[in-house]
């Protein structure tokens, strides 16, 4: 943790708010490959036992390939459940579960456990910090039609301006249903 922390010092981000932005695993699905570390072949001493039972349920070997919820209690919900989860040991990943185990992080854990509003307010505020982080303007970056790959036509990744408005025009039609 302290080495995670020294880093995120050095891109303007702190332990606030990587206890804040790690709250953004209440929604989502984890693959058991991304955690079955935690349960074979020795089961991790913090996992809580019957949050560790029903991961084998779902995983019941090494290299599994399925998936489960990120929370446990509200799948579905943006909501700080995912930090009561971690109260109860319930982490679907290492780095999730140590943020209540680390000494540094524990109190913000604790206090976004109790206080949604909180959590809220802080997760808005990170966000804008990381999303400061390298910003590309001009022609340096593109609008990506696919958030997880780059755009055909580019040349390591960029576009020409006039591509790239094409691109977002095309996107917000896309959007819009034209």
């Amino acid at each position: 943790m302290p080495s995670l922390l020294a880093v995120l010092r050095s891109i303007n981000l702190d332990a606030t708010d990587l206890v804040a932005l790690s709250g953004g695993h209440t929604v989502g699905l984890g693959h058991c490959t991304s955690f079955d570390d935690r349960l074979f072949p020795r089961p991790d001493p913090t996992m809580n036992p019957d949050f560790l039972g029903k991961l084998k349920q779902t995983c019941p070997a090494k290299g599994t390939d399925r998936r489960t919820a990120l929370d446990v209690r509200t799948p579905n919900a943006f909501d700080n459940k995912y930090y009561v989860n971690l109260l109860n040991r319930q982490g679907l990943f290492t780095s999730d579960q140590d943020l209540y185990t680390n000494a540094a992080t524990r109190p913000l854990v604790e206090r976004f456990a109790s206080s949604q509003q909180d959590f809220f307010n802080q997760f808005g505020v990170s966000m804008v910090k990381m999303g400061q982080i390298k910003v590309l303007t001009g022609n340096q970056g593109q609008v990506r039609r696919n958030c997880s790959a780059r755009n055909p036509g580019t040349v390591d990744g960029h576009l020409s301006w006039s591509s790239l408005a094409q691109t977002v025009g095309e996107a917000a039609a896309e959007s819009l249903g034209f």
